[in-house]
């Protein structure tokens, strides 16, 4: 029975089993019962819907069309979608394999799923389920038919059926079968059928191509063809006995013609229409074809006459015509076949077969074209896998038959195992497919085979016909064999002997009973894989060293006591049931240890005698190098206590325990094993955990097994105890469960585990889960671990119910599939989400970003090998349609804390992505970045962008104005493409930093100089022409060709991360104008000899390892730059001679030391971080300007104290300080921080009694541990000030008598000169300070509890406060007397909170600057707290400064209405809300920075001081200016500064009118152009622009504007000041 008979009888079953009319029936099926529950069966012919793709469109056509007419038919096809709904019904689908997708992108016909009562069975050629779409998770039941039960029944009544009388029997029939060798024809329902059919009128050879030749000749005969007969010696055998087809042979061979071209198109295709097969043949060859029943024709009342439907009498027919064809045929037709699909050479192995029947050597030449790199690696890895033992005898039986039960993992990628069967099953189907074909050569006479075979394994389940016919293979392919897998005695000694001989240079793997000539016969082979079987001598196994590229060796059921001398490519070597003594087994492991790469060593069932002798045992377990055993990976499976005794103190360093009993006797030496990195253990453990695992353990599996919750709760207690991080793998493992009483078990039997595992810290543990239950997820549920990899979809679908409750995850890997909306339950904590391997859904993954967006710190989303799901051409439906409202709150979500990387993205990936604010995105293929291009641009506040690939062609990446850094990691890149991609950063108006980290710029050799001048000129000239100076450039591994594209361009920044890389750059070095910082990385000796630019200001060594000579010649070389210049030592080794150093210094580099000496060093900061001595002494008594110390322990603290150099102006502390501090600082000291660490109140106290010796004023800054010294350092107008860094964990002194003592010491000590800044405000350390003389505090408050105690305490020095936080009621508090600054950052206040602080201000008798440090304001109807009105109106605010870094909206409506006389801002982004705010009526001194000139900009009455800073202000510009400040009646002082983009002319026509005008003072109108006049990127900033005709709080604009707003050059500028002088001053002009 095959399929199409196997869904006619289970309908005429339904039929009967429904029906009340036929009670007698005999049914095919035994539980027949079963079809009563369901109330519709609809049978479908996949054959006969070739152009439909929807099943219930199937049902209508193929059913309703030919029942129901006219209305009833309409009727019918609007109930049946109801029917279906509602109703318990079977849909058979017959024949996938004869049906394919028009558009290719179902492999299934589409049924809705709500159509959930329905039962769908498909039926289809089992080469149709290698198709990878098929997933397994869409069959419930996978049911195989493997051929006939009864062969001799089915064949006795087929023989009766066919005569009327007894002449001929089934006994007969079955004689003559097996005479012939035809038994193999039996298993297959036609071709059974068909052979008793010839049996009873033909004498056939057995010959598959003579029996479909006598078959087509049969059909031919029926159509009434004329009689002829081939001539003795025709081409093809199988037509020598023919009669009908001689003269029809045109029609023959059109038939074949449209069979071959029909079947291998692009969509294999078994029904077609006339239109079609027109092509091939004639009208009248084609009624022939149907009047002979060699083609049939099907209607359907739906469709024209000309499209009905056409197709073969049966698929094997096509199959043998197809072949037919390709031996026939004159031409190459082989070269049509498609090589992409991955396993169609199985798919076409009827046809394979047929055509060695017909002319092997077109058959192995077809064979060799289908059969892929990537096929026969797969066979390699499979027969591989099988001679190591992974895979057995159960998976070779299991790939026999021609349906098996294992066929489906051939489509399984998703895990190892899955693949290590595929690849066997692959070597098996092929073996049998060429086994087959040179069976069908030889029946068909074929005179000489040619079938090229490499791999051969003659396994116990190959019958004898078989057998022979893979000997014969061999003995043909004996020249070229690669595998020869032998587990039967077919060979002769002599034979094996014969094809090692041939293959010597070939063979690559042997699987045999062991003889010495064989042995011997390996001798210097490129054998690589030997596993020996059955007892034998293993004196001769000295041979193997020959053997130089063996890396695996395996030898069962043998004893062992003499040396094994293994070669050094050895990789792998198994022992399974074999004796050895225990000085056999040492010396090896000594042996394996001297590899120094990784080995694995199996000992299955091995066991060991004469343990007492301890020869080897001090050698194996040496501490020497040279028996380093953590290399050496070691499986133990059903092994004695005496093994585990000899790897006691040993250094393996992986370990494989094959059972819980191996576990048990493992457990007492598991300790002593110091270099044991990972454990992995089989079998069944309860109770309590009592392994005694070693501290060097990273890993731990339990792999395929069971386990109590107490015991893997106490494991788990264990593992938490490292100090560092390790992973837990369960492997398919089992939690032993009590049902429902679970809840009950966790409670009472492990309750106390559980509260361990509660209490302890688990960040540090990695669990991976492959498959589990719900019983694992809840012993993990409120853990802390840190990493959790789950497997399997279904794995994370248990998880997601205690994910939440992992405060402390920060990592989670998924595997599977995932559809629907994304329901995971992510914890706070997770910081890194991976979809590894596996498809989800468009919804799936919208809903997980939309997850992800509502963290409040970044989170990066990785997805490396995964498939979205898609709908074909009708995904921008899907889009608009079903995730329309998940795509509407992506674009609403801030999602620019969120990193995604792609490995294999898709169209409709990035589709997803558009117009999302998505901050960082890494692409890992050439194809991802490709397909994002498109989107690319959308993403308005994507700020990095990381590349992997090869690129060539020009740059078209359309980058969006966001983008902060780009980085190329690991590829290629062309010229052109590199010199766009710098043209296209360039054109962004902020900093960006370009990282080539492992990049090879594609280069034409010696011609590359010609490359550059013609095929990249115009790229060169363009990128000349632009202002690259915003541009980093970090560059690891590159060519000379790179920089040779840099030279003479206007980068700013350049870092090197290697010497190579640094030696190649300093030829162009000195041509990079703009360059102002340098990085370097890497080791460099001799003298420095780079060329460095004029307008460097900072150059940076990090990490870096240099002579003294080197860094001698680099200071030289900076003391001749003329403006400022900071070298940074960062973690920097100066190469030094021990104790000869001071001999180095007075010889290698004395001249060096002299020429130091002899420059003015003046213009260099130094700042070193973990210095030497050496250093310091190289600096000593030079003219250094600057030098800043970062130090972080004692020891370097008083290298840098005792050094006294007395240029040393900062020391940055970090690390722990608990006891007093002893040392006297360099009286040169400006600057101290102290940060990241720990400092007690002693140490902290005696540092500030050093800190009042020293002889000018100093400045001590306490701050926080999470920040960093350079985001609140704020610029000071008092010259010398120390700055110092205090951290969060200060540490309590327990001894108030040693506090007390510090008291008295402070109040003796003058601590005038000393100014304290205090970012986190702590009471204690404040109450040591009262009464000191201390010159100032500037204290930090974080909320109004410690700003209402600082506001309380009446402390004299407090001059500066610092505020942080949100403030909403009004400020009620009471000011220090003294206060001289106040600094508003980071947070927010209400306008009421900032009206009541000013009046506060305005209390003070003194003058007092507020500065807001991107301090919002919010408006009034932001606020959450609201004033019913104004506090105040008209107060006085003469005193108060108001600076204000970056203005806001809320700000404005406060300066409405308030009385500020004095405001400074720099940043100002609502220029239109500054031009109706300006009108102040107190307003009298304004600073601003405006882009450009408001022309509606109307100047307060009273205002008598304005400094404006423009970007750009034109001649018409400058005249509007003047003349509406001319309306005031009052003296105003103007100055401006602006940029100069148009001709002079017009600016010096303006300032003769201006010096001549008698209602003006002009004191400077002066047109300044440094170009070519300056050197050094110091002298073009706006900072460089000041003068001595500006104040402090100019200068302080100045550079705020220069470091900030407008970092480009100014180069050509204007400087304009004046005064507005009033009528009654002026007479008018003349």
């Amino acid at each position: 029975m095959g399929k199409t008979t196997f869904l006619t009888k289970l309908a005429l079953d339904w039929c009967d089993a429904v029906s009340v009319h036929n009670p007698d029936y005999k049914a095919t099926f035994r539980d027949v019962g079963t079809l009563k529950e369901f109330r519709f069966l609809f049978q479908i012919s996949l054959r006969d819907a070739v152009d439909q793709r929807d099943v219930i469109e199937m049902i209508k056509t193929q059913i309703i069309d030919m029942i129901y007419t006219g209305d009833k038919r309409e009727e019918t096809v609007k109930l049946l979608p109801q029917i279906l709904e509602r109703e318990t019904c079977i849909i058979t689908l017959d024949g996938l394999n004869e049906w394919v997708d028009r558009l290719n992108k179902c492999i299934t016909p589409l049924m809705a799923e709500c159509l959930t009562n329905c039962v769908s069975v498909i039926t289809t050629r089992p080469w149709k389920m290698m198709d990878e779409r098929i997933k397994d998770s869409d069959i419930n039941t996978l049911i195989e038919i493997e051929g006939i039960i009864d062969a001799e029944e089915l064949a006795k009544k087929i023989t009766h059926s066919l005569q009327t009388g007894n002449v001929k029997t089934h006994t007969g029939f079955i004689t003559y079968v097996k005479e012939r060798q035809l038994m193999h024809f039996l298993a297959s329902p036609w071709r059974l059928t068909l052979l008793v059919n010839l049996w009873m009128n033909y004498d056939v050879t057995g010959s598959l191509c003579e029996i479909n030749c006598i078959l087509l000749d049969i059909l031919f005969k029926n159509a009434n063809a004329r009689k002829g007969y081939f001539q003795n010696g025709t081409s093809f055998q199988c037509l020598a006995n023919t009669r009908f087809i001689k003269h029809q042979i045109d029609i023959f061979d059109a038939l074949a013609n449209a069979a071959f071209s029909l079947t291998f198109s692009s969509n294999k295709c078994v029904v077609f229409t006339e239109r079609e097969l027109l092509n091939y043949m004639t009208e009248v060859q084609l009624d022939f074809c149907l009047r002979a029943g060699v083609l049939t024709k099907r209607y359907s009342s739906t469709i024209a006459h000309h499209d009905a439907h056409y197709s073969f009498v049966h698929e094997t027919v096509q199959e043998f015509l197809a072949a037919y064809h390709i031996a026939n045929s004159n031409q190459d037709v082989i070269e049509r076949f498609q090589t992409d699909l991955k396993y169609n050479v199985l798919e076409m192995s009827e046809t394979i077969i047929y055509l060695c029947g017909l002319e092997s050597k077109k058959a192995n030449t077809l064979i060799n074209r289908l059969a892929d790199v990537k096929f026969l690696n797969d066979i390699n890895h499979g027969l591989s896998r099988y001679v190591h033992g992974f895979l057995g005898q159960k998976e070779i039986l299991a790939f026999q038959t021609d349906n098996n039960t294992e066929r489906n993992v051939l489509k399984s990628e998703m895990n190892s195992m899955d693949y290590d069967k595929r690849c066997l099953a692959l070597s098996v189907l092929f073996q049998r497919m060429t086994i087959a074909g040179y069976i069908e050569a030889k029946a068909s006479g074929e005179k000489e085979i040619f079938l090229n075979c490499t791999d051969f394994t003659f396994n116990a389940n190959l019958n004898e016909s078989d057998s022979n016919a893979l000997k014969m293979l061999l003995l043909s392919n004996k020249s070229d064999v690669r595998s020869l897998i032998l587990e039967s005695n077919v060979l002769q000694t002599n034979e094996i002997l014969t094809v090692m001989q041939h293959s010597k240079h070939s063979l690559e793997r042997v699987m045999m009973t062991v003889t010495p000539e064989i042995n011997k016969a390996l001798y210097h082979t490129s054998i690589q894989e030997v596993r020996y079987k059955g007892k034998f001598d293993v004196s001769f196994v000295f041979v193997f060293p020959p053997l130089s590229k063996l890396t695996f060796l395996r030898i069962d059921d043998s004893t062992f006591s003499e040396d094994i001398v293994l070669p050094d490519a050895i990789q792998h070597i198994s022992f399974v049931n074999c004796t050895c003594t225990a000085v056999f087994l040492r010396r090896l492991l000594v042996r394996l240890s001297a590899l120094k790469h990784d080995v694995q060593f199996d000992l299955i069932t091995v066991s060991v005698t004469e343990c007492n002798t301890h020869i080897f045992k001090q050698e194996l377990l040496s501490s020497d190098m040279k028996n380093d055993m953590s290399y050496i990976k070691i499986l133990v499976n059903k092994c004695s206590k005496e093994l585990f005794e000899i790897l006691r103190d040993t250094s393996i360093g992986i370990l494989s325990l094959g059972t819980a009993d191996s576990a048990s006797l493992a457990s007492e030496i598991l300790h002593t094993l110091n270099k044991l990195t990972k454990l992995y253990l089989w079998g069944t453990y309860t109770g309590r955990c009592d392994l005694k695992l070693p501290a060097s353990l990273q890993c731990i599996g339990l792999v395929r097994g069971e386990c109590s919750s107490e015991w893997l709760c106490s494991l788990l207690i264990t593992l938490s105890s490292f100090d560092h991080p390790v992973t837990c793998e369960l492997w398919d493992v089992v939690l032993q469960s009590s049902g429902d009483t679970l809840g009950d078990e966790l409670n009472t039997h492990v309750s106390d585990l559980r509260s361990e595992i509660l209490s302890n810290d688990m960040s540090n543990i990695e669990i991976l889960v492959n498959k589990c239950s719900k019983e694992l997820f809840e012993i993990l549920r409120d853990t802390s671990i840190g990493i959790l990899d789950l497997r399997t979809a279904d794995s994370a679908s248990l998880a997601s119910e205690i994910l939440h409750t992992l405060n402390k995850l920060t990592k989670l890997y998924l595997w599977g599939t995932y559809t629907g909306r994304c329901d995971l339950k992510l914890p706070a904590s997770l910081q890194y989400i991976s979809l590894q391997k596996g498809e989800c859904s468009s919804e799936w993954l919208c809903s997980l970003l939309i997850t992800l967006s509502s963290f409040d710190h970044p989170v990066s989303c990785e997805l490396w090998y995964v498939v979205l799901q898609s709908s074909g051409d009708t995904l921008g439906d899907e889009l608009n349609t079903h995730v329309s409202d998940l795509r509407s709150e992506i674009l609403s979500n801030d999602m620019s804390n969120i990193e995604i990387l792609v490995q294999n993205g898709s169209k409709e990936l990035f589709e997803i992505l558009r117009d999302t604010s998505i901050g960082r995105i890494a692409l890992r293929t050439t194809d991802s970045v490709s397909l994002a291009s498109e989107i690319l641009h959308t993403l308005n506040k994507l700020t990095k962008l990381h590349l992997w690939g090869t690129y060539t062609g020009r740059c078209d990446l359309k980058l969006p104005a966001s983008l902060q850094y780009i980085s190329l990691e690991k590829g290629e890149c062309s010229s052109e493409w590199l010199c766009s991609l710098l043209i296209t950063l360039s054109s962004l108006d902020h900093p960006v930093e370009c990282l080539l980290w492992d990049v090879v710029l594609q280069s034409s050799g010696d011609t590359l100089g010609d490359e550059l001048n013609t095929h990249v000129s115009d790229l060169r000239s363009e990128i000349l022409s632009n202002d690259m100076s915003n541009i980093k450039i970090r560059v690891n591994k590159c060519s000379k060709e790179l920089f040779e594209i840099l030279r003479d361009t206007s980068i700013g920044i350049l870092s090197l991360g290697t010497a190579d890389s640094a030696s190649l750059a300093s030829e162009i070095l000195h041509t990079l104008n703009k360059l102002t910082t340098l990085y370097f990385g890497g080791t460099y000796t001799v003298r420095c000899d780079l060329k460095l630019p004029a307008s460097l200001q900072s150059i940076c060594l990090s990490k870096c390892e240099c002579s003294s000579e080197w860094l001698c010649s680099l200071f030289i070389t900076l003391s001749s730059l003329d403006h400022p210049v900071e070298c940074q030592l960062l973690d920097v080794v100066l190469q030094s001679s021990g104790d000869t150093l001071g001999d180095e210094l007075h010889t290698h580099v004395s001249d060096l030391r002299s020429e130091i000496l002899s420059h003015d060093m003046s213009n260099v900061e130094i700042i070193v971080q973990n210095c030497s001595k050496e250093l310091f002494e190289i600096l000593r008594d030079t003219s250094i300007g600057s030098l800043k110390v970062i130090t972080d322990d004692t020891s370097k603290l008083e290298t840098v104290t005792r050094t006294k150099l007395n240029m040393i102006k900062q020391i940055n502390i970090e690390g722990n300080y608990l006891t007093r501090f002893n040392h006297d600082f360099p009286q040169s000291l400006e600057l101290l921080y102290l940060t990241k660490g720990n400092f007690s109140l002693e140490w902290l106290y005696s540092v500030l009694i050093r800190l009042s010796e020293v002889k000018h004023h100093v400045q001590l800054h306490l701050k926080g541990l999470l920040i960093s010294s350079n985001e609140t350092c704020l610029p000071s107008s008092k010259a010398h000030v120390i700055q110092c860094e205090y951290s969060n964990n200060v540490i309590d002194d327990s001894s108030n008598t040693n506090l007390s003592d510090f008291r008295s010491e402070m109040l003796t000590s003058d601590m005038s000169n000393i100014e304290l800044w205090i970012l986190n405000f702590h009471q204690e350390r404040f109450e040591m300070l009262q009464d000191t003389n201390i010159r100032s505090v500037q204290l930090t408050a974080l909320d109004d509890a410690s700003l209402t105690f600082v506001t309380q305490n009446t402390f004299p020095a407090f001059k500066e406060i610092r505020l942080q936080g949100t403030y909403l009621s009004d400020f009620n508090h009471k000011l220090p007397p003294n206060l001289q600054l106040l600094i508003l950052e980071k947070g927010t206040c209400s306008s009421d909170w900032l009206y009541s602080l000013l009046i506060q201000l305005s209390t003070l008798r003194h003058s007092v600057r507020v500065y807001l440090n991107q301090y919002g304001v919010l408006q009034r109807r932001d606020s959450c707290e609201k004033h019913p009105e104004s506090p105040m109106r008209g107060a006085d605010l003469f005193n108060v400064k108001l600076e204000v870094w970056k203005d806001c909206l809320g700000l404005y409506e406060t300066l409405t209405t308030t009385h500020i006389t004095s405001l400074n801002m720099t940043q100002i982004e609502h220029a239109d809300m500054l031009s109706q705010t300006l009108p102040l009526t107190h307003l009298q001194k304004l600073r601003i920075c405006l882009k450009k000139y408001d022309m509606d900009m109307k100047l307060p009455e009273c205002i008598k001081y304005v400094f404006i800073i423009y970007k750009t202000f034109s001649p018409s510009s400058l005249i509007h200016f003047v003349q509406n400040v001319s309306t005031t009646e009052h003296i105003v002082q103007c100055k401006l500064v602006f940029r100069v983009e148009e001709c002079e002319d017009e600016y010096t026509r303006i300032k003769q009118e201006y010096c001549e005008s008698k209602s003006l003072d002009v004191q400077q109108f002066e047109l300044i152009n440094k170009q070519g006049k300056v050197r050094g990127a110091a002298a073009l900033t706006l900072s460089a622009t000041a003068d001595d005709g500006d104040d402090d709080a100019d200068k302080h604009l100045l550079r705020r504007e220069g470091e900030y707003v407008d970092s480009k050059p100014w180069i050509h500028y204007c400087k304009i000041r004046f005064n507005i002088l009033c009528p009654d001053n002026s007479e008018g002009d003349s």
